[in-house]
């Protein structure tokens, strides 16, 4: 396209030398990505065309529709609506939406099947992915947001951080990729081991020890702080999860104020509780307590169910801030010479009928 088509569609209105030049250099690059005067125009219009460049960086525009996409990968409209939906992908009924990428999406399902894999795990799979795909979308999207607020009203400046944005992109890839090898081949190595390596690898059902740890008060902050506030606390304890946690203990999920882990191991899970209500002591986050509960629980598309996450659940809401409560089941667990534990006394736990008897827990001190 050339710079009088520029001119005549007003796209240079009001700009002269080094600015005109590094607009038309942000409009070429635009066009070699498939954009039309008229969408240039109207991004122009409504300040998007910085948001435009960067778009067109990460995902280049689509020349393909959903029977296209269906037709080059064999497989169905259907199963590719939904296998699209599980992932994170998600569908869109607009023509020439999808590309390259997609396409190579689709086709992973059908290696899926090429290979001869249970078609309901690799969904079950595909959907444990996708619905964490859109938390790791966010942590990416916080490493760029001081640039893309940099970039907003200037696309000159989006053109030089289009190619950074890119990289960034194809880094998260390969990181996840390189995570998941990492640890599909230590739960491989596991299996063929035996108890070797086991901490790799949880079992997907038996004797499990449940954890569930929240801040005290953080339903009364949430009234008087701001998001922000309750954004960064939220933020802080997951941070601080991660730090205190090794296998065999496992942290499942963190919600809000809350985080859940598990563990075969009754004595790392109870050192892992213990450490993450002194950590958030010493990071002066509100007060951590924690509940415990020991009992059989069968683990399915990346969470946990039964009876000790029940009651690990109602066991937390009895707790006293900056203490761990544990059940008598999980009290039999454990090995009192490295942990000591006096009665708290039998507690009527929310849905339950029976008095439940708890113990606190600390960490003996070495002589």
């Amino acid at each position: 396209m050339q710079v009088h088509e520029f001119e005549d569609a007003g796209l240079l209105d009001g700009l002269t030398g080094a600015d005109r030049t590094a607009r038309v250099d942000v409009l070429r690059t635009l066009v070699d990505a498939g954009e039309s005067l008229d969408e240039l125009v109207h991004a122009t219009r409504g300040s998007r065309l910085a948001h435009l460049l960067l778009e067109r960086a990460l995902s280049p525009k689509g020349e393909y529709d959903l029977d296209d996409i269906a037709r080059l990968s064999g497989v169905t409209d259907r199963d590719l609506r939904r296998w699209f939906r599980v992932i994170g992908r998600g569908v869109s009924t607009d023509e020439s939406f999808y590309n390259d990428g997609d396409l190579a999406l689709a086709r992973a399902l059908q290696e899926y099947r090429n290979l001869g894999l249970d078609e309901k795990a690799v969904f079950a799979a595909a959907r444990v992915m996708g619905r964490n795909i859109w938390t790791v979308a966010d942590a990416a999207d916080a490493l760029l947001q001081e640039r893309l607020e940099a970039a907003r009203e200037h696309p000159e400046i989006a053109l030089r951080y289009s190619e950074e944005i890119r990289r960034l992109a194809e880094y998260q890839g390969q990181i996840l990729a390189q995570i998941l090898a990492t640890n599909v081949r230590h739960r491989i190595h596991a299996d063929a081991m035996g108890t070797e390596g086991a901490e790799f690898r949880l079992p997907d059902a038996g004797m499990m020890g449940v954890c569930f740890a929240d801040l005290v008060g953080f339903t009364v902050l949430g009234e008087r702080g701001t998001a922000d506030e309750l954004g960064r606390v939220a933020a802080d304890l997951d941070s601080l999860a991660s730090d205190v946690v090794d296998p065999p203990v496992r942290v499942v999920k963190t919600i809000g104020d809350a985080v859940m882990m598990v563990a075969p191991d009754a004595d790392c899970l109870a050192g892992a509780a213990l450490d993450l209500v002194e950590a958030a002591r010493g990071a002066g986050l509100p007060p951590l307590r924690a509940g415990i509960a020991w009992g059989s629980a069968m683990h399915s598309s990346g969470d946990w169910f039964g009876r000790p996450v029940n009651l690990a659940s109602r066991v937390v809401a009895v707790t006293p801030a900056h203490e761990v409560l544990v059940t008598r089941e999980f009290f039999d667990q454990l090995d009192t010479d490295g942990f000591w534990c006096e009665p708290a006394g039998a507690h009527h736990l929310k849905g339950l009928d029976l008095p439940q008897e708890l113990f606190a827990i600390g960490r003996r001190q070495v002589a």
